[in-house]
C-alpha cells in the first residue's frame, strides 16, 4: 500500500495539474532536445537550454514569459559580476569563490528572501565550463555568449510549450486553486474546533506556525490568478471574465478567512476567554460544516457535476463578531458558487 501512494498522485498534486505538469514537462524536453541537438553551437551546452526550459514552464503564459525573462536577467548579473573578477584575478579557485560569493550577496540585495539560484548558476558556469577564443584563450565572452544562447533558447522552447498547453487548456485549473485553499482553511479551522473541545489550548501555537505555508499560497495562487487574467492567450473572452472576477472575489474572501481563523488561534494562545465559552465552540462546529459543504459544490463545479442540490444552511450565529465576519464569508463564497455557472 505505501508503495502504491508513491506511485499515485495525491489529491493535492492533482488539484494543481500535476499529470498534465508531467506530461508538459515530458513533451518539453523532447522538444528541447530535438531542437537543440540540431543546432551545433547550442548543443554544447545542452544543460543550458534543458534547465532554463524547466524553469519557464509554467499553466500561465504569462507567468513562464516573466520566469524566462528573470532567468536573462539573472544570467546576465551572474556573468558581469563573474567577467569582471575574471579578468582581473584569472582563473584560479581564489576567483571562482569570490566571484560566486559576490554574485550570492548581489542577488540577496536585489531579493533578500531568496538569492537567485539562476545568478549563481551562472557564476559557476562561467567559472567552470570555461569557453576559448580564436586564440585558444579563456574568455569570458565566449563562455557567456554560450550561456546567454543556449538558455535563450530553452526559454524560446518552454515559452512555446506553454503556449501550446494552454490551447488545450487546463480544466478548471482556477476552480482547483480555489478548492485547494478552501481545504486548507477548512483543516485549519478542524484543527482549531478539536482544541477548543477538547480544551487543549497549548495546541494554539502549533497550528499558528502552520499558517505561514497558507498565507504564502494565498500570496502565489493569487499571482497566478492575476497573471491569468492579464494573459492574452487565454484570457479573451467576456465569459472568462466574468467567471475570473469571481475567482478573484473567492481568493480575496478566503484570505480573509484565513486570518480571522488565524486571529481565533492567537487570541487562545493568549488566553482570551471569549472564544472558550461553550456557545462560541457551538458555533464554530456549525461553520465547519458550512465549510464542508462549499467544498462540495466546487467539487461539483471541477467535475461538471450538478450543484442544486447542495444547499448551504444560514448562519446560528450567536453575534459573536469573529464567527459573524466568518459566517458573512462564507455567505458571500456560497452567492458565488451558486451563480458561478449562470453565465
Amino acid at each position: 500500500m505505501k508503495l502504491l501512494n508513491y506511485i499515485l498522485i495525491n489529491k493535492e498534486a492533482r488539484l494543481f495539474d500535476t499529470k498534465e505538469f508531467l506530461l508538459k514537462a515530458f513533451v518539453a524536453v523532447l522538444i528541447g532536445s530535438f531542437v537543440g541537438e540540431s543546432i551545433p553551437y547550442v548543443s554544447k551546452d545542452m544543460i543550458s537550454v534543458l534547465f532554463g526550459m524547466m524553469l519557464t514552464l509554467e499553466p500561465v503564459n504569462l507567468t513562464g514569459i516573466r520566469s524566462g525573462f528573470k532567468q536573462v536577467e539573472a544570467s546576465i548579473i551572474g556573468a558581469l559580476i563573474t567577467g569582471i573578477i575574471l579578468s582581473v584575478l584569472g582563473y584560479n579557485p581564489w576567483s571562482a569563490a569570490l566571484s560566486i560569493t559576490v554574485t550570492l550577496y548581489v542577488s540577496l540585495l536585489i531579493n533578500w528572501r531568496q538569492f537567485s539560484v539562476v545568478a549563481v548558476f551562472t557564476s559557476i558556469y562561467m567559472t567552470q565550463y570555461v569557453q576559448l577564443d580564436l586564440l585558444g584563450n579563456p574568455s569570458e565572452f565566449e563562455t557567456f555568449k554560450l550561456r546567454i544562447t543556449a538558455l535563450i533558447t530553452g526559454v524560446a522552447i518552454a515559452m512555446f510549450v506553454n503556449l501550446l498547453f494552454s490551447f488545450m487548456g487546463y480544466k478548471h485549473m482556477m476552480e482547483k486553486r480555489v478548492y485547494h485553499l478552501l481545504d486548507q482553511i477548512s483543516k485549519k479551522t478542524k484543527a482549531i474546533y478539536h482544541m477548543l473541545s477538547l480544551k487543549n489550548y497549548e495546541d494554539a501555537h502549533i497550528i499558528m506556525k502552520d499558517y505561514g505555508d497558507l498565507f504564502n499560497n494565498i500570496n502565489w495562487i493569487n499571482g497566478t490568478i492575476m497573471d491569468y487574467q492579464k494573459d492574452f492567450f487565454t484570457f479573451k473572452n467576456e465569459q472568462k471574465s466574468v467567471k475570473l472576477e469571481k475567482i478573484i472575489k473567492m481568493t480575496t474572501l478566503l484570505r480573509e478567512m484565513s486570518h480571522i481563523t488565524y486571529d481565533i488561534c492567537f487570541r487562545l494562545s493568549k488566553g482570551d476567554h471569549g472564544y472558550k465559552e461553550p456557545e462560541f465552540v457551538e458555533c464554530f462546529e456549525h461553520i465547519l460544516h458550512r465549510m464542508d459543504q462549499l467544498l462540495e459544490k466546487l467539487d461539483c463545479i471541477i467535475h461538471n457535476r450538478d450543484v442544486t442540490s447542495i444547499i448551504v444552511v444560514g448562519s446560528r450565529d450567536k453575534s459573536h463578531e469573529t464567527l459573524k465576519l466568518l459566517n458573512e464569508n462564507i455567505e458571500h463564497m456560497d452567492h458565488l458558487l451558486t451563480h458561478y455557472l449562470s453565465r
